[in-house]
């Protein structure tokens, strides 16, 4: 629930074995989305707190996709347009209420 996606990949792969022979291991690794979707809200939040510290909540709905390229860097080894990607994954399936600005390297989230 963290958003800790190199733990959760850690955990999978410990029980590998007993989640395929349970036949779960499909459904668990589905998860890893909710990670991702998890990390997204921890840097949005930093984001949105670092935006107010400067005087600009009113901008903090629009954030600069940088941060989230490195996090998603970090915490799965993901490029520039994998995390794109995964972003606009996310938005597709309705985790997060969002659009990507690609001219302007931006994630606009809803008010």
């Amino acid at each position: 629930a963290s958003g800790d996606v190199q733990r959760f990949d850690k955990e999978l792969e410990s029980q590998e074995t007993a989640l395929i022979n349970l036949g779960t291991y499909l459904v668990i690794e589905k998860l890893k989305l909710l990670c991702y979707r998890n990390l997204v809200r921890r840097v949005y939040r930093l984001l949105a707190a670092q935006l107010e510290a400067q005087g600009k909540a009113e901008h903090r709905h629009k954030q600069d996709l940088g941060p989230y390229e490195r996090a998603f860097e970090w915490q799965d080894g993901c490029s520039s347009d994998e995390t794109i990607c995964l972003l606009a994954h996310l938005i597709y399936i309705g985790a997060g209420r969002a659009y990507l600005s690609d001219e302007h390297r931006k994630i606009v989230f809803s008010k």
